[in-house]
């Protein structure tokens, strides 16, 4: 984000320390990002509990997309970039079936170059994670209920991905992201064992462990590897 886009989103939605002081109908706010016009959701500067052990830590402000990154944004970047489609299309355009599906067969370095295309970047996976629970140290993105198959897309219920918000708003996270435990892992900047490995986060429609949903799970792997249950979301900083 450029400065004159920085003091433009501080001037309309002005920085909150935490969430708890605001409305509930102020809580979820959000802009449409120009250059890959994606709907994207504020998560306000705070302090939130992470990991198994809830240990707090705090965050400065930054926004998210709403959405995973699907089939027909990725083709818009496929034709200004010519960057490579992934394997499953039939040639540089989804098949109609899936367009509103999250884009998958992504590397690491994909999701790079569309980031850098859009002017964003990918969530570290502290990030990914406090958009996912908010502040309270919840288990899912809806709350502390097991997941079934009205909240999210997992345990091969549905047999591949779904449409990207097919499970909102009961499925959605506090600050109003959709499918952020289910559909697919995502991809984070954040790196495990030295540096080897890409964390993802979000589990997915193969997940047939409840464990592999919650917002603290985290899947490491090489950042050259593709599959069909990969995919990703940006932020921009505050």
């Amino acid at each position: 984000m450029d400065h004159s886009q920085a003091s433009e989103l501080k001037q309309q939605f002005p920085t909150v320390q935490d969430t708890a002081q605001l409305p509930q109908d102020s809580i979820i706010k959000t802009i449409i990002w120009e250059k890959d016009d994606k709907e994207m959701v504020r998560v306000p500067a705070g302090k939130f509990l992470s990991g198994n052990k809830k240990k707090e830590k705090h965050l400065a402000e930054f926004w998210i997309d709403k959405t995973l990154v699907t089939n027909a944004e990725y083709a818009r970047f496929v034709e200004a970039t010519g960057h490579e489609p992934p394997p499953h299309w039939p040639g540089k355009t989804p098949q109609a079936e899936i367009t509103d599906h999250p884009v998958v067969y992504i590397f690491w370095d994909d999701a790079v170059a569309y980031a850098k295309w859009a002017k964003k970047r990918l969530p570290t996976q502290v990030e990914w994670e406090k958009a996912a629970r908010g502040t309270d140290g919840r288990d899912y993105p809806w709350g502390n209920q097991e997941p079934n198959a009205e909240l999210c897309n997992f345990n091969r219920n549905v047999g591949g991905t779904t449409p990207v918000g097919n499970y909102s708003p009961q499925g959605d996270s506090p600050y109003g992201c959709v499918d952020m435990s289910g559909n697919v892992w995502e991809w984070t900047d954040s790196t495990a064992d030295k540096g080897r490995f890409r964390i993802l986060s979000g589990g997915s429609w193969g997940a047939d462990n409840i464990t592999r949903l919650l917002c603290t799970a985290q899947r490491w792997h090489f950042p050259y590897f593709e599959t069909h249950h990969y995919g990703f979301r940006l932020v921009v900083s505050a």
